[in-house]
């Protein structure tokens, strides 16, 4: 019963910050998407942190969490127009949205096995998956972000 309370729980924040995200983005979605990707970088260097000092696991668990969240909001960012200002964002995010799309989807995979091993408690594994997931970043990065 708790079990399903609490995943009903982390559902209905993750949709919270979901049209949280959407509102901001329609606001001013450059600083929305500086905003997400700086709150990301934080809990990456985070969950690196705690792998580098061997644990606590708990400690990523919320980190991955936070990181899941952030990843969810992050596609509707790029609404049209949001092209031209003071953004990183290549012309490809907006000429190849199914590659973009690719790309987000690669990271929520990356991300889900990151919560996964976190969840386990095995350090050996969480390592594993945040390195998996520091590459989906960079692979993003590659392609759709300019230097």
């Amino acid at each position: 019963m708790q079990k399903g309370l609490i995943v009903g729980a982390i559902g209905l924040a993750l949709s919270g910050a979901l049209i949280g995200s959407v509102a901001l983005a329609q606001g001013d979605p450059i600083a929305a998407r500086k905003d997400n990707r700086k709150q990301a970088g934080a809990q990456m260097k985070a969950i690196k942190g705690i792998i580098d000092a061997k644990g606590p696991a708990s400690g990523v668990v919320q980190a991955a969490a936070k990181l899941k969240e952030l990843q969810l909001a992050f596609p509707a960012l790029f609404p049209a127009g949001s092209d031209k200002g003071e953004t990183k964002a290549l012309p490809v995010v907006w000429s190849d949205k199914a590659g973009f799309a690719a790309a987000n989807k690669a990271q929520d995979t990356a991300l889900d096995a990151l919560t996964a091993a976190a969840g386990s408690g095995d350090m050996a594994k969480i390592g594993e998956a945040f390195g998996n997931a520091a590459k989906t970043c960079g692979a993003c990065h590659d392609k759709f972000r300019a230097k």
